[in-house]
């Protein structure tokens, strides 16, 4: 798993996770991910709104997202769908979950411009 730069917005509890010098060409949105992808279809960033509540529900630790210290993260492919492998540490403990998410078989007409 790659590590990525992080940054926590505390009034709106959004976490934006990203590669560092990595270009975004296009976004999905899924519910509370906004998942950002290079040309290749690698992703380069993910922004998680809510992520209070959002970590709730798919952490079986409870880590504060304030005292969040490394975010490592990678995409494989599962059959027709893809998982991002997350994993978060505090200074105490370390949390991995999977994120699924639809596979894009199609480029979006939107990266063309």
């Amino acid at each position: 798993m790659e590590n990525f730069n992080f940054s926590y917005d505390s009034e709106s509890d959004d976490l934006f996770v990203y590669l560092e010098g990595k270009k975004s060409r296009g976004a999905v949105e899924l519910g509370n991910f906004i998942l950002d992808f290079d040309e290749e279809g690698d992703l380069v960033a993910m922004q998680i709104l809510n992520v209070s509540e959002v970590f709730s529900k798919i952490l079986t630790k409870m880590i504060k997202v304030s005292e969040i210290k490394e975010v490592k993260m990678d995409m494989v492919n599962v059959r027709n769908m893809n998982a991002i492998r997350f994993s978060i540490s505090d200074s105490q403990t370390e949390e991995k979950t999977n994120i699924l998410i639809p596979h894009i078989k199609e480029r979006s007409p939107v990266l063309e411009y």
